[in-house]
């Protein structure tokens, strides 16, 4: 399991590499109030043009003096959990996507499901960042480079919906998540989960999981009806230096 040191700026290789700047990101702890004028020295020395904060919601003051000097309050990061569970019964049917490329049906449900994305909500991103993180993400499902079931839901032959799931610090991680707007109301999430949670299952996954926006009320409320609980919050600020 990965430990992600506190208080501490650390170089973001991948989304340095993906993005075309330099990225960095610092996780804070109930001491981050103590060292923040230091992360903003080090950011500025070394010439980071984006900086994800990572912050605990009831850290009032850190919350607050990120915001005075200027970081966005882009997301409210999300953790649902819950032990995984067999089922059975599925109105729609579920199948797993065998191709290793994606057509356009699948890369639209792939944006969709970033619609609360921080990387879509900046407005600072200019260059179509979020359009290719999420196409990335899709790629990457299917290739089984960071899942190893891609799902959808299909109805007369079309796709209707999409879920991806993999692995992650030795619990089963629910990745993409996301129904046609046209097919809505017939309970095409709440299969998709469903059976993602079976499959964690039958892997024999004691612990499923799903990440989401706290101000994505729609998610949420899917998660809460497949039985997930909220185990964390924390907030997300992008610090700029443009």
């Amino acid at each position: 399991m990965a430990i992600i040191e506190k208080n501490k700026l650390i170089t973001l290789s991948w989304d340095t590499q993906f993005f075309g700047y330099q990225i960095a990101q610092v996780s804070f702890d109930n001491l981050g109030i103590n060292i923040i004028d230091n992360i903003i020295y080090e950011i500025k020395a070394k010439k980071i043009r984006l900086t994800y904060f990572i912050v605990l919601p009831d850290d009032l003051v850190l919350n607050k003096i990120i915001e005075e000097l200027g970081g966005i309050l882009v997301d409210r990061k999300t953790l649902f959990s819950k032990r995984s569970q067999p089922h059975n019964e599925f109105k729609n049917k579920i199948l797993e996507f065998e191709d290793s490329e994606p057509d356009e049906n699948l890369i639209e449900l792939a944006l969709e499901a970033g619609l609360f994305s921080r990387f879509r909500k900046d407005s600072n991103f200019k260059n179509s960042e979020y359009e290719r993180l999420y196409r990335e993400w899709l790629i990457n499902s299917l290739n089984k480079k960071i899942a190893f079931k891609t799902l959808v839901a299909v109805n007369d032959g079309y796709i209707t919906g999409l879920t991806t799931l993999g692995e992650k610090n030795q619990h089963a991680d629910i990745g993409l998540v996301a129904v046609n707007k046209k097919f809505g109301g017939q309970g095409i999430g709440t299969d998709l989960i469903r059976f993602a949670d079976n499959l964690a299952y039958e892997m024999n996954f004691s612990e499923i999981k799903v990440v989401t926006q706290l101000q994505n009320t729609p998610a949420c409320n899917l998660y809460k009806k497949c039985n997930f609980e909220i185990e964390s919050i924390v907030n997300i600020y992008h610090f700029w230096q443009i």
